[in-house]
């Protein structure tokens, strides 16, 4: 164990996980940027009663991102994440 935490402070220390901390911060970006496209596609049928079908489709999608996106910030996955 001590190897492993010896590895892990020296990696940490020459900065080995910028790579990944970049790549988790783009993903963020990117979640973001879907989220505000469905935002605002909401906010386009939501006065359209006859749209009941598509709000529901897009209020879907926007939750499980944010639910994918916390899961990404955990960075592990844990089945009661299905059930909440």
């Amino acid at each position: 164990m001590m190897h492993e935490e010896m590895i892990r402070e020296i990696a940490e220390s020459k900065g080995y996980d910028r790579g990944f901390t970049a790549g988790t911060l783009h993903a963020h970006e990117l979640l973001n940027n879907y989220i505000t496209f469905l935002e605002q596609q909401y906010a386009v049928v939501e006065n359209d009663d006859n749209n009941q079908y598509v709000k529901a489709a897009l209020s879907n999608k926007i939750n499980t991102i944010v639910k994918a996106k916390a899961l990404i910030r955990r960075g592990h996955w844990d089945e009661a994440d299905v059930l909440s």
